[in-house]
């Protein structure tokens, strides 16, 4: 399936890929030609089983292959597992098993990077620089260090050769999308091309490190009136593609549970201010941490801090999505199935045609499951999931990055409960939601969003008259014309014009019968002897064109009936 016509910027990375599909049982998606090629090598050079992983779950088998092709399948499937709009639970949460730790590069090519990238040794930087970096990643590693203004820093350090490896397997992984899209009814629908295109924008922008200190700059901006929340300073005179220098930051893992109550940090306000920060980032800001995993969140064993680090992976909403997303967060708390599906209709794009009321049902069943017992016991998280389901199901597509919002939310939620399992998500939505009401109420809001409208009008005025004159102008030469888009006009044309043929010919043909009739009835002594054999010729013909008529109708109907 595979075309290897097409630029593959490596051939051997590709062999090896087709080696690791073909072993865990996905040989569907290589060529044939390939697969016989592959197999052969791997049998009689290698002595490697093909299809030893058959006997395991497709969700564990696509997992552990993702793993052993790498860091650029890795992150993919990091991706996958918030689209719960693409996979059922099983995928996702299968997905959100991956791994993404591989062995620590040496120190000589740390420091050669960082000398190529600040243009100076390290020694002349650095007061101190550990000899063991303290994270390894698919794409780097993070090593702590001193300045020489003694200020405690963390400094990461991009993968030598990284990037090229990640463009060879982004170029396979486009080559495998357009298969699967082109050739699979699934791909198609959801647009494998689009995904991808959009997991390589942000793994692109991923490999730069100048957008991570970016997001860090504007996130504890974004943060700083939210108390008890801290984002690290980012020291930007040593910041270049692949190096980043910020702010050290001392913390226990959130999830680190014993370590936390020994240090004696009220779990139950670190929840609190969790769930309220991300709140703040999807529904003011507009701008959020889209990976809040345990690993990425810090707790400051003295103040109870919370510290988001690795901001690698943000996201971002318009501010008519992130109005949408508050309205349906107040829409779940005030159980209007109406106006949520209303909101999921404005922010996705139908797949198919959408049965509205059935839809309705299915989401008003949801919110009153869920909402009919008490405010502490709700899951947000399982309410969200279960209606992301339903949207799958009734053929919605909603923004890729809507979808990671409501996932981090999710996300959120699941580390906030291992913290304080009392917790009231809900009522934390409500004061939200609150503060959202008045922002938006705000006489400056109502100001900008007076002074925006007013621009339209202005605008609007000023092309009027222009337009108006080519209007008339146009009306006036005979040259106006008018467009329209009806879906499936030509078909239906084409319809109208069989039918009216088909009618056309089915009175010919009654005429033909008439006047054969009348021919056949003539005596040969009262008119010509060849009258009468020329209405037996002519009825036959027309009885034979007739059956014919008759039966390609038949013929329309049947189809017909099958294709529904």
């Amino acid at each position: 399936m595979m075309n290897l016509t097409r630029p593959v910027r490596s051939l051997i990375r590709w062999r090896d890929v087709q080696a690791i599909l073909l072993r865990y049982g996905f040989g569907i998606l290589i060529d044939q030609e390939d697969i016989q090629e592959v197999r052969r090598i791997l049998r009689e050079k290698f002595r490697i089983r093909i299809g030893d992983m058959d006997g395991r779950p497709p969700q564990e088998r696509v997992r552990l292959m993702l793993e052993e092709l790498g860091p650029t399948y890795v992150k993919l499937g990091q991706i996958l597992a918030s689209r719960d709009d693409l996979f059922g639970p099983d995928w996702t949460a299968e997905f959100s098993k991956l791994q993404d730790s591989v062995p620590p590069f040496t120190l000589d090519q740390v420091y050669q990077i960082v000398q190529e990238e600040l243009g100076k040794p390290v020694e002349e930087i650095f007061l101190e620089f550990s000899r063991e970096p303290i994270a390894a990643a698919s794409l780097g590693q993070v090593h702590k260090a001193i300045l020489l203004n003694l200020q405690p820093v963390m400094v990461k350090v991009q993968r030598p050769g990284v990037r090229p490896q990640i463009d060879s397997d982004l170029e396979i992984i486009r080559q495998i999308a357009r298969q699967v899209e082109n050739r699979t009814a699934w791909g198609k629908r959801f647009g494998m091309i689009a995904i991808v295109e959009e997991f390589s924008r942000t793994l692109n922008e991923e490999l730069d490190y100048r957008n991570e200190a970016a997001n860090a700059d504007r996130l504890r901006k974004n943060m700083m009136n939210l108390s008890g929340v801290h984002v690290p300073y980012v020291y930007w005179e040593y910041v270049t593609e692949r190096v980043m220098t910020m702010e050290a930051i001392e913390g226990i893992k959130i999830n680190d549970l014993p370590a936390l109550d020994a240090a004696g940090v009220d779990r139950s306000e670190v929840a609190d201010t969790l769930i309220r920060s991300i709140f703040q980032q999807l529904l003011i800001d507009g701008f959020y941490h889209a990976d809040p995993h345990p690993g990425n969140l810090l707790i400051h064993p003295e103040t109870g801090v919370l510290n988001y680090i690795d901001l690698g992976m943000m996201g971002s909403l318009l501010p008519e999505q992130r109005q949408a997303l508050g309205d349906l967060v107040n829409a779940i708390i005030n159980r209007d199935s109406l106006e949520f599906v209303r909101l999921l209709l404005f922010l996705g794009k139908p797949l198919q045609q959408v049965n509205e009321y059935r839809l309705r049902r299915s989401i008003d069943h949801i919110l009153h499951r869920y909402l009919e017992t008490s405010l502490g016991k709700i899951s947000f998280a399982r309410l969200l999931s279960e209606t992301l389901i339903t949207i799958y199901q009734n053929g919605i597509q909603l923004p890729s990055e809507m979808v990671l919002a409501i996932k981090t939310i999710i996300q959120g939620e699941d580390v906030a409960l291992r913290l304080d399992p009392n917790l009231a998500i809900l009522d934390i939505c409500k004061t939200v939601s609150q503060q959202l009401l008045w922002q938006r109420l705000n006489p400056q809001s109502l100001l900008l969003g007076a002074a925006s409208s007013l621009r339209e009008t202005l605008r609007l005025a000023r092309s009027l008259p222009r337009a108006t004159e080519i209007l008339l102008k146009q009306i006036e030469d005979g040259a106006l014309r008018i467009g329209l888009d009806i879906p499936d006009f030509s078909r239906t044309v084409n319809h109208a014009y069989i039918i009216t043929n088909r009618l056309a010919a089915g009175v010919i043909i009654a005429g033909m019968i008439i006047g054969s009739s009348f021919a056949m009835g003539v005596s040969p002594s009262e008119s010509w002897f060849v009258i009468p054999i020329l209405g037996i010729i002519g009825f036959s013909i027309s009885m034979l064109i007739g059956g014919l008529l008759v039966w390609s109708v038949f013929i329309d109907l049947w189809r017909s009936h099958r294709r529904k």
